[in-house]
Protein backbone atom coordinates (compact mmCIF):
# COMPACT_ATOMS: atom_id res chain seq x y z
CA UNK A 1 0.00 0.00 0.00
CA UNK A 2 1.46 3.36 -0.93
CA UNK A 3 1.35 6.36 1.38
CA UNK A 4 -1.54 8.07 -0.36
CA UNK A 5 -3.70 4.94 -0.16
CA UNK A 6 -2.72 4.47 3.50
CA UNK A 7 -3.70 8.03 4.40
CA UNK A 8 -6.95 7.56 2.49
CA UNK A 9 -7.68 4.40 4.47
CA UNK A 10 -6.80 6.19 7.71
CA UNK A 11 -9.28 8.99 6.95
CA UNK A 12 -11.91 6.45 5.92
CA UNK A 13 -11.61 4.79 9.33
CA UNK A 14 -11.14 7.77 11.71
CA UNK A 15 -12.55 10.60 9.56
CA UNK A 16 -10.06 13.30 10.57
CA UNK A 17 -6.35 13.84 11.15
CA UNK A 18 -4.98 13.58 14.67
CA UNK A 19 -7.20 10.68 15.71
CA UNK A 20 -5.65 7.34 16.69
CA UNK A 21 -6.34 4.33 14.47
CA UNK A 22 -5.53 0.72 15.28
CA UNK A 23 -2.86 -0.53 12.87
CA UNK A 24 -5.04 -3.48 11.89
CA UNK A 25 -7.37 -0.86 10.35
CA UNK A 26 -5.16 -0.79 7.27
CA UNK A 27 -6.37 -4.32 6.52
CA UNK A 28 -2.92 -5.61 5.58
CA UNK A 29 -1.16 -8.85 6.46
CA UNK A 30 1.12 -8.35 9.47
CA UNK A 31 4.40 -8.70 7.56
CA UNK A 32 3.32 -6.18 4.91
CA UNK A 33 2.07 -3.74 7.54
CA UNK A 34 5.30 -3.95 9.56
CA UNK A 35 7.47 -3.43 6.46
CA UNK A 36 5.40 -0.44 5.32
CA UNK A 37 5.41 1.33 8.69
CA UNK A 38 9.08 0.51 9.37
CA UNK A 39 10.00 2.20 6.09
CA UNK A 40 7.96 5.29 7.00
CA UNK A 41 9.52 5.43 10.45
CA UNK A 42 13.03 5.40 8.97
CA UNK A 43 12.22 8.28 6.59
CA UNK A 44 13.09 11.49 8.50
CA UNK A 45 10.92 13.72 6.31
CA UNK A 46 7.91 11.45 6.60
CA UNK A 47 8.27 10.36 10.22
CA UNK A 48 7.42 13.79 11.62
CA UNK A 49 3.95 13.64 10.08
CA UNK A 50 2.71 10.63 12.03
CA UNK A 51 2.96 9.11 15.47
CA UNK A 52 3.01 5.47 16.50
CA UNK A 53 1.61 4.70 19.92
CA UNK A 54 3.18 1.90 21.92
CA UNK A 55 0.90 -0.93 22.94
CA UNK A 56 1.14 0.13 26.59
CA UNK A 57 -0.63 3.43 25.80
CA UNK A 58 -3.76 2.02 24.16
CA UNK A 59 -6.70 -0.18 24.96
CA UNK A 60 -5.83 -3.74 25.87
CA UNK A 61 -6.77 -6.41 23.38
CA UNK A 62 -5.61 -4.66 20.22
CA UNK A 63 -3.10 -6.59 18.12
CA UNK A 64 0.47 -5.35 18.42
CA UNK A 65 3.13 -5.26 15.75
CA UNK A 66 6.87 -5.24 16.38
CA UNK A 67 8.20 -2.34 14.30
CA UNK A 68 11.91 -1.53 14.48
CA UNK A 69 12.12 -3.24 17.87
CA UNK A 70 9.11 -1.62 19.56
CA UNK A 71 5.59 -3.01 19.93
CA UNK A 72 2.97 -0.66 18.47
CA UNK A 73 -0.74 -1.02 17.95
CA UNK A 74 -1.95 2.44 16.90
CA UNK A 75 -1.03 5.24 14.51
CA UNK A 76 -2.17 8.78 14.04
CA UNK A 77 -1.40 11.06 11.13
CA UNK A 78 -1.03 14.80 11.55
CA UNK A 79 -2.71 17.00 8.96
CA UNK A 80 0.76 18.09 7.81
CA UNK A 81 0.95 14.78 5.92
CA UNK A 82 -1.00 16.60 3.21
CA UNK A 83 2.19 18.59 2.49
CA UNK A 84 3.93 15.33 1.65
CA UNK A 85 1.06 14.19 -0.54
CA UNK A 86 0.83 17.55 -2.30
CA UNK A 87 -2.79 18.25 -1.42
Amino acid sequence: MDLQAAVGKYLEVVHEFGQPMALYGFGLPAAELVAMIAAWEEDYHLHRHFELLPSSQVTAGQPTYLINGTAYSTILFRDTIRDVLGR
